[in-house]
């Protein structure tokens, strides 16, 4: 027997542990970017054959008209033609005062204005009496207008009656009652007025302006004086300068209580103008003849003026030489002092020589300014002096002397806001006189000044101040000539007007503010402190 020997298998024991599922991956794939391409090795060559046969090309068309261009007119403005004004003040002081005009138009304009002004005041003279100092005047206008191409013929027609009285007698020779009727002077006017004159845009025709006009004037005291005044101008440009010529008539016929008086004066001006951007001249003479109750005087006289631009627009210098015979009627001599004597005839002024030197010009916008000294020669300058023959004292007459007058001007403008302007002027006056020891009743120096201001259209503000040096007197006594001093004058006034509407405003007037009791002519003093309300009503 056979015996093996056998060994069986070892037992495997292992352990396998799971961490995580199982998440199967792939990699990403790589796409593979080619295109596939045909490359055609056959070539083709384009042969064109062609022909042109020109021919021409007929365009047809039509016309069709295109309106004008044309710029729209702006929107007129509304216009008040027309207005209406009535006020009263202390003293007894009415007013009112109409103006009608026709309304715009091209062709021609008519209009008529009419206005009354009283007032039924006393004064008091140096006696501390009171007497009646009152006045009238009355006014009344007609007026027109024809328009051409290239003329223009206008005219008027008025009436105009002033009424004063001699109140200011001497209380040192007289101590009386005057009765109102007893030293009342009435003074009345009636005029009327043609004039034709050319409205070219050039020069180059010859242009004309042609004036006659008619004065009657009367006063109480039967005065009456007719005088026919006549003016033409013409001119005409040749090469640049301008040629003229100047030709007056004046007709005086006067009568009166004490005297009368006829009156011829003509005057003859030839001149030329020549002008560029940097200075304008113009040079001419000036004769007049004058011819006074078959007396007759001729007087010559230069006239000549220099304008030189040295800065434009803020700095302008004249130089001028010149004179003239200053023609005193009556009725220019009652308006200037209305307590003349009835009918004095007054001598003519002859005004020799008149130098004179100047400069104007705008500081900036808001801001102007003239400037003006000269130097007259005067043969008979006449002078108010108080009439003593009568005991009253109380009317003038004039006396006469020949004088060298020296005077310098002086004016401002200025605007510092668009409501706001103030305007100052001012002279002084010296005198160097022949025979008179003063020059009577006249100031040496005098100034104005405005101001104006506007609040929205709405309340218009004015102030003016007039102010004026002392003056000297004549008078006469027992014992001769005597001299006087009349205080300087200082006359404040102030206008205030609200603007209800565009057609109606009320306003307050304020005269003499200060009350100053101030005599423009000897021993008349004027009114005080006066107040004067009303309301303006546009048609």
């Amino acid at each position: 027997m056979v015996f093996f020997i056998g060994y069986s298998q070892e037992m495997i024991r292992k352990e396998v542990r799971v961490v995580q599922p199982y998440a199967p991956s792939l990699f990403d794939a790589f796409k593979i970017n080619l295109l596939p391409s045909l490359k055609d090795t056959i070539k083709l060559s384009p042969d064109f054959d062609y022909k042109i046969s020109p021919k021409p090309y007929s365009a047809e068309y039509s016309i069709r008209p295109i309106k004008a261009a044309k710029l729209l007119d702006n929107p007129l403005t509304k216009l008040y033609g027309s207005y209406l004004k009535m006020g009263f003040g202390n003293y007894l002081t009415p007013l009112a005062e109409l103006s009608i005009n026709k309304k715009r138009s091209k062709e021609y304009s008519l209009g008529a204005y009419a206005r009354h002004i009283s007032s039924n005041c006393k004064v008091k003279l140096e006696n501390d009496e009171k007497v009646f100092a009152g006045y009238g005047n009355d006014e009344f206008d007609l007026y027109g207008k024809r328009i051409w191409d290239n003329s223009i013929l206008s005219g008027s027609a008025g009436l105009d009656n002033r009424s004063v009285y001699y109140y200011g007698y001497n209380t040192t020779l007289v101590d009386t009652s005057l009765e109102k009727e007893a030293i009342k002077q009435n003074f009345m006017k009636i005029n009327a007025q043609i004039r034709y004159r050319s409205s070219y845009v050039d020069s180059k025709h010859l242009n004309y302006d042609i004036q006659v006009k008619y004065n009657y004037f009367a006063d109480k005291f039967n005065y009456i004086e007719n005088n026919v005044f006549t003016y033409g101008e013409f001119s005409l440009l040749r090469e640049n300068i301008l040629l003229g010529a100047d030709f007056s008539y004046n007709y005086i016929d006067e009568t009166g209580n004490l005297a009368a008086r006829k009156s011829n004066i003509i005057g003859l001006s030839p001149w030329f103008k020549k002008k560029t951007s940097e200075w304008k001249l113009k040079a001419g003479v000036d004769a007049v003849f004058e011819n006074i109750d078959n007396k007759t005087a001729t007087h010559l006289y230069p006239d000549a003026l220099l304008q030189i631009a040295v800065v434009d627009n803020i700095l302008n210098a004249y130089f001028g030489i010149s004179g003239n015979l200053e023609v005193n009627n009556f009725q220019k001599i009652a308006w200037e002092n209305p307590w003349v004597k009835s009918g004095v005839q007054v001598i003519n002024t002859n005004h020799r020589l008149n130098m004179y030197v100047g400069l104007n010009g705008n500081i900036n916008s808001s801001l102007s300014y003239k400037l003006r000294a000269s130097y007259k020669l005067v043969n008979d300058m006449y002078f108010y002096v108080n009439d003593t023959l009568d005991d009253l004292g109380n009317q003038f007459y004039t006396e006469y002397d020949d004088v060298q007058l020296s005077t310098i001007y002086g004016e401002i403008l200025a605007q510092p806001i668009d409501n706001l302007s103030l305007f100052i002027r001012g002279n002084y006056y010296k005198y160097a006189m022949t025979d008179q020891d003063r020059p009577w009743h006249k100031p040496t120096w005098d100034i104005t000044v405005s101001t104006r201001y506007n609040l929205r259209e709405k309340i218009l503000v004015n102030v003016d101040i007039i102010g004026s040096g002392k003056r000297y007197v004549k008078t006469y006594d027992s014992s001769g000539a005597n001299e006087l001093t009349l205080d300087g004058i200082v006359d404040i006034n102030l206008g205030i007007e609200y603007r209800y509407t565009k057609i109606l405003s009320a306003f307050l007037r304020f005269y003499n503010i200060t009350s100053s009791r101030y005599q423009k002519w000897n021993q008349y003093p004027g009114q005080g402190f006066m107040v004067l309300g009303g309301i303006t009503y546009s048609l």
